[in-house]
């Protein structure tokens, strides 16, 4: 039984990192479809459930809408490139490093490839025996990416769990810890807690409350605390 729990929970994290991948890359069809129809929320509702974050009372209210798919595609778009593409100006930055940059108050534009992040974060793609996507064309220390690659992680633990491979199971458990604490539990939750204060009551402040609290029943045992809100 501890195994086929540990089983499920892994493979809960690894969806609920491939739910927040998509919703967190640029909108699409599907995901307006989701979010209108409310599987989006249900989607995420469930895996959360799969995960062991079991506890969802604060995570505020469900995104809910009577849009039209396609008119609530145009809504996320809009409301997308106003928050993390804004060629006037980027209220938040959907790179790692970027971010950082910014937060740091360093000035002038952030570089946003070759960076020690970015290529910190391609080292443990690649260790893992993953080739990061568009590697020349956009930063793979994205938002999207960065869920992604730990879905991939999350996966490979639940296979090896499953295989009954104690020491692939440890490997993969290390890697997941790793990528975690020098990574996702070190900008995410700000990046989030930037999007609901920027952008409360809309689509995209609510599924950053999903997200704080996904990453506190992650971070829990890195000692993740989450700031207020």
């Amino acid at each position: 039984m501890k195994v086929e729990m540990s089983i499920r929970e892994a493979v809960g994290r690894a969806d609920m990192c491939e739910l927040l991948a998509r919703t967190f890359a640029y909108p699409d069809d599907e995901l307006a479809y989701a979010v209108v129809s409310g599987s989006c929320v249900d989607d995420l509702l469930s895996c959360l459930a799969d995960a062991g974050c079991e506890d969802v009372s604060d995570i505020g209210s469900p995104v809910s809408s009577h849009s039209e798919a396609q008119e609530m595609l145009s809504c996320l778009r809009k409301e997308y490139t106003k928050l993390y593409l804004n060629p006037a100006g980027v209220l938040i930055y959907p790179y790692e490093s970027a971010f950082i940059h910014m937060k740091s108050g360093h000035s002038g534009k952030p570089i946003l490839f070759r960076t020690p992040i970015t290529l910190d974060v391609e080292t443990q793609m690649r260790d893992a025996g993953i080739v990061p996507k568009n590697a020349l064309k956009e930063p793979c220390d994205s938002v999207y990416q960065e869920f992604e690659f730990l879905s991939f992680l999350y996966g490979s633990l639940a296979l090896a769990i499953q295989q009954e491979d104690f020491e692939s199971s440890k490997a993969w458990s290390e890697r997941i810890e790793r990528f975690l604490s020098d990574h996702v539990l070190h900008w995410i939750p700000q990046f989030m807690e930037d999007t609901i204060r920027i952008s409360s009551g809309s689509v995209y402040g609510s599924f950053a409350r999903f997200v704080i609290g996904f990453l506190a029943c992650l971070g829990s045992d890195a000692h993740y605390v989450r700031s207020s809100v």
